[in-house]
């Protein structure tokens, strides 16, 4: 972030409209307008200062050029959307809200491992019997270590970045696991950032070898970035064996994703798996404050300030001791998100995209279950 603006308020806001309350905690730092996420186009911020975004606008020299966009946040955890270096050629300030959906993603992936272990007719204890291989240890990974184990579970944890980093990494105490080890468990789980160069690049990670190191019967979560998994090959897989149980979350070519690879699918999903009404106001306020300071304004609005009437936070305390499987379920109900997806299937002209991102758009409200803080 650069130093701290020295203009005053009344800035020209442009925000994707997903931003939940937006126009509510931005509205006192200027003017602010809403647009979807991806029609959001260079000619739209020719008086705008600053911009808010989700994970659809791709933020680069296209979008910005010849723009007076002075600062960008996105009220997401990841940003390999955001063309990072131009903003910084360009000395634009730049916001994210990193764990901001991170106890919702994680509670995503519980609510599939009990969806799959049940339909899979195993008992509470057969379940505490399996492995779950957690690719990927940031917010996200590390809550799902956290609620798994809560109930009993084995967890394989693999993260070569983190591993390399050592005691400076904060997970010190943790014991990683090489990727072959994470893929041999009975269920794999992703939730590293997309990235393309480096020592570890992400993209395609779980390729058509690494498939092949995944055993029959397994459960393969993916709610991480779709192109982190060659997804031809995993389809090839299911379509010559069709011998995992999927969930998917993320998909390549979102929104326009695969009604084939959809059809494999125990579980799919709108790219929904971080997507509480907690997570998302969550994030909306971590920009806001990101932004304020970038002013020198002191915050006035707060997340903790709104009321949620007729959706009571439900508390479930997680224990290895009681199956908790079907209360799990029940606070979230993960295959209403499946069967709304899933009517693509029986209606191709759904199958655009549109359809896709009005699932997103229109998400109702989820409350979050567990509270790991």
């Amino acid at each position: 972030m650069p130093n701290v603006c020295r203009m005053k308020p009344n800035m020209n806001i442009l925000a994707d409209e997903n931003i939940p309350y937006v126009k509510d905690a931005f509205h006192s730092l200027g003017n602010i307008a809403t647009l979807s996420g991806r029609s959001i186009k260079n000619a739209d911020l020719k008086q705008t200062d600053i911009l808010l975004v989700r994970s659809v606008t791709k933020v680069n020299k296209s979008l910005l050029d010849n723009t007076p966009v002075k600062f960008v946040a996105s009220a997401t955890a990841g940003f390999n959307h955001i063309d990072l270096e131009y903003l910084n050629s360009q000395n634009i300030g730049f916001a994210r809200a990193p764990g901001s959906n991170a106890i919702s993603a994680a509670e995503y992936v519980l609510a599939g491992v009990c969806k799959w272990s049940l339909e899979q007719n195993k008992s509470f204890n057969e379940l505490q019997q399996c492995t779950i291989g957690i690719i990927g240890y940031g917010n996200v990974g590390s809550r799902v270590k956290r609620l798994c184990e809560s109930i009993g579970i084995k967890c394989i944890i693999n993260d070569p970045p983190l591993e390399e980093r050592g005691a400076e990494s904060g997970a010190a105490d943790v014991q990683f696991s090489s990727l072959e080890e994470a893929l041999a468990c009975d269920m794999i789980t992703l939730h590293t950032p997309l990235t393309t160069d480096g020592k570890h690049p992400t993209y395609r990670l779980i390729n058509r070898q690494r498939f092949q190191q995944i055993k029959p019967g397994a459960l393969f979560i993916n709610a991480a970035r779709g192109e982190v998994v060659e997804e031809p090959a995993l389809l090839d897989r299911m379509e010559d064996r069709h011998d995992l149980s999927l969930i998917l979350d993320v998909w390549e070519n979102e929104p326009a994703i695969s009604l084939d690879m959809l059809k494999h699918t125990l579980i799919g999903t709108p790219h929904i798996a971080g997507y509480s009404i907690d997570g998302k106001i969550r994030g909306t306020e971590m920009i806001y404050r990101a932004v304020c300071a970038y002013l020198g304004q002191t915050p006035q609005w707060r997340a903790s300030d709104i009321d949620f009437p007729g959706h009571p936070k439900t508390r479930l305390e997680l224990t290895p001791r009681e199956d908790k499987r079907r209360d799990i379920l029940q606070a979230y109900d993960i295959m209403a998100d499946d069967a709304r997806l899933k009517r693509m299937l029986n209606d191709t002209e759904l199958a655009d995209g549109a359809y896709f991102d009005s699932l997103r758009k229109n998400y109702p409200i989820r409350r979050e279950y567990s509270f790991l803080e």
